[in-house]
């Protein structure tokens, strides 16, 4: 198993993760996209879209503070449930409501937003306490792997299902689904460990280092802020043009697992040949070449400009996102003090993600408010595409840190 790298660094529990955090891609992969384009057809308005999205990211980022606060007095694995519980809540709700979901965007935006913040508040913690600086890239890779295969399968298995079966049955199909696979996951967080903990929770400690530009962590954030102004409105926006542009959710389908199976190459690259001194040069290229993506859009939009927008960013994400994690949960190992607060650092991390993201956001609701055309928004895209070239230059300010310490008790 050496084409994956040295996986012999990964114990039962970073597996155990792998499989968790497997059955919450396979789920999404199927859905999340689909959800969106479910809304557009009932009706077409890039601005409902906007705010469901919005209030996704906003109440999840509170739920990770109320999370945080949760695992640091409780569990982390509670949280894990909770977060698929609610998550398949979502599920059965958009079941339910089937065209009427266009009149509750808000709340299953607010229930999206509590599962995805518990569940992710969580899984950030165990990926700190559960993986080590000397195999985090090599389980960021696998990891990939894992991520891009579920986009290379289920994406096209849900747009089958929409094309050849009536299209809103076909939708509550793949929701059906995506609720029987939540359901599986929150079987498979009763096999994690439970660590009881009744440590004070000192949220503010952190965000005060936010003030220090000595601070690592200062970096790190600017860098996050950056990463949320990317996929704040990418997140949603990518797939709903190429769905506008071709009226098929089968060549949707078909974008996002070509998608996928490149972005499946680029992690193996990137699992195999990417070292802690190379971090800096992986992710200059990525953030460049995700840039240079986004050109095309500047010209003309149609569905080829489009795929070689989403295909050519799906490429070099890997190169960009993986060597950034990685950092990022260095600075959070950077010592014993700051290990643990972890799960402190967790919840900032978040915050500062989700504020670009809810800037993004607000900021294609402006610009679509203006004019809804595809060829104004194509400069929308064009620009917030160079966006992450920030990122680049903020944790290229965060030197590469010395091997880990002894690390605390899981």
């Amino acid at each position: 198993m050496k084409i994956l790298g040295n996986i012999d660094r990964l114990d039962k529990e970073a597996w155990l993760l792998l499989l968790e955090n497997g059955l919450f891609h396979i789920a999404s992969a199927l859905s999340d996209t689909f959800v969106n384009v479910y809304l557009w057809k009932i009706k077409h308005d890039w601005i409902l879209i906007s705010w469901f999205n919005f209030t996704h990211y906003l109440v999840g980022a509170l739920t990770f503070i109320l999370a945080g606060w949760l695992t640091k007095k409780v569990d982390r694995v509670i949280a894990v449930r909770l977060g698929v519980l609610m998550l398949s809540i979502f599920y059965v709700s958009v079941l339910f409501l089937g065209k009427q979901s266009v009149h509750y965007v808000i709340l299953l935006g607010v229930i999206k937003g509590l599962g995805s913040g518990f569940f992710w508040m969580a899984y950030n913690v165990l990926y700190f306490e559960i993986t080590e600086r000397h195999n985090r890239d090599i389980y960021n890779g696998i990891n990939g792997l894992i991520y891009s295969t579920a986009g290379i399968i289920a994406p096209f298995i849900s747009g089958l299902i929409i094309t050849k079966i009536n299209h809103f049955t076909g939708y509550r199909i793949i929701f059906s689904i995506s609720l029987s696979v939540f359901i599986a996951a929150v079987f498979v967080s009763f096999l994690f460990k439970r660590r009881h903990a009744n440590r004070s929770y000192q949220l503010k400690k952190v965000i005060d280092l936010l003030k220090d530009k000595k601070n690592h962590w200062y970096w790190v954030s600017l860098a996050m802020v950056a990463q949320g102004l990317r996929e704040g409105s990418f997140i949603f926006l990518i797939g709903l043009l190429v769905y506008v542009t071709t009226k098929s959710e089968l060549t949707l389908g078909t974008y996002l697992t070509i998608a996928s199976l490149v972005s499946l190459l680029s992690f193996y690259v990137v699992g195999k040949y990417l070292k802690p001194k190379r971090r800096n040069a992986f992710i200059f290229l990525g953030t460049l070449m995700m840039a240079f993506a986004s050109v095309p859009l500047a010209f003309h939009v149609n569905q080829w400009t489009v795929f070689i927008f989403g295909v050519g960013s799906a490429l070099f994400y890997p190169f960009y996102m993986s060597p950034l994690t990685s950092t990022v949960f260095d600075v959070i190992g950077e010592n014993q003090d700051t290990a643990n607060l972890r799960i402190e650092y967790v919840v900032v991390r978040e915050l500062a993600l989700t504020l670009g993201r809810l800037v993004s956001i607000l900021l294609f609701i402006w610009w679509v408010n203006e004019s809804s055309s595809l060829l104004h928004i194509r400069w929308y895209a064009f620009v917030i595409g160079f966006v992450q070239l920030f990122a680049w230059l903020a944790i290229r300010k965060v030197p590469l840190l010395a091997e880990s310490f002894s690390r605390p008790n899981r």
